[in-house]
């Protein structure tokens, strides 16, 4: 790199002292709580908001609650929020009630989300719900209204994170706090959709989840990405989900190899007023590194 390039990717990184990051991780946390310090991932979630990194987990004992509380998962989520995290319940909603995934009931009415949900308000002192499998069709808006509804009733301080893995119309804004506007393996931003809205709210309307992402400079790479398109959470893995193979199940069950690495790269990320010189020194920074990756071959 020049040296007159090499300023400016120094200055704009520079300007990212700060006391707290602006964006958060949002971890699908779909891995239990071992009571082995040494193998509780849970632990390590907490160990990074020390750091000033703020982090919510996504619990999921058993595709939902499961049937009855579960004392493990009780311990890990009092001293997560003790220690300043947020805590949602994983409630799956199969893209509108009647598209469920292989393995699941044929249908989801809007009574059994609910009762997933109260099951969690009754067991774990969760923040809010986390809606998976959400479809983003207008059909299916009538069905996310009523589910938000009876959620903020019951509980009027919850959030409310939806999950279609794409783009929602503005109709939706009024479902969720946020939105999961891109969930991929494979694919890039380049191909995702997008809706104008994404732009001008608050980058906390959004989140961005990746998965099969292969190291810690590829994820580095992913979240000035984005930044620069305005989401507020992020989490990005190496872990893998192959359809088929029993061997990569779930690309949520473990934290990533590179765990550290994205968690300082979180903590790197300033506040609004110098976000937009951090992305650009974090853009060149990648920039340079693949050219001289290049040049090396």
């Amino acid at each position: 790199m020049s040296g007159s390039k090499s300023w400016v990717v120094g200055a704009a990184l520079s300007a990212a002292v700060f006391s707290a990051s602006a964006i958060e991780l949002l971890v699908p946390a779909y891995f239990y709580p071992s009571f082995d310090p040494a193998q509780n991932q849970w632990r390590d979630m907490q160990a990074a908001l020390a750091g000033g990194v703020k982090v919510t987990a996504i619990m999921n004992p058993a595709n939902g609650p499961g049937a009855a509380p579960n004392s493990d998962y009780l311990a890990a989520v009092q001293s997560f929020r003790a220690a300043g995290g947020k805590v949602l319940g994983y409630v799956y909603t199969c893209y509108g009630g009647a598209k469920c995934a292989s393995g699941l009931p044929a249908s989801r009415s809007l009574a059994d989300a609910l009762a997933d949900a109260q099951r969690y308000a009754q067991w774990y002192p969760v923040d809010g719900i986390f809606l998976d499998e959400m479809d983003n069709q207008s059909g299916t808006l009538p069905f996310y209204t009523q589910i938000a509804q009876g959620l903020r009733n019951s509980q009027p301080g919850w959030q409310i994170v939806g999950n279609p893995g794409a783009a929602v119309p503005a109709d939706y804004l009024a479902v969720a706090d946020t939105f999961v506007t891109f969930e991929q393996g494979t694919g890039s931003y380049a191909t995702a959709s997008t809706q104008p809205w994404m732009s001008t709210e608050p980058a906390s309307r959004q989140a961005h989840l990746h998965y099969k992402v292969s190291d810690a400079a590829a994820m580095r790479s992913l979240l000035a990405q984005a930044v620069q398109r305005n989401a507020g959470y992020v989490y990005i893995t190496d872990d893998r989900f192959t359809p088929g193979n029993p061997a990569e199940p779930n690309p949520w069950d473990r934290l990533p190899s590179y765990w550290q690495d994205e968690v300082a790269a979180i903590a790197a990320v300033p506040e609004p007023s110098t976000l937009a010189l951090f992305a650009l020194g974090l853009s060149m920074l990648w920039t340079a590194r693949r050219r001289s990756v290049v040049r090396v071959r």
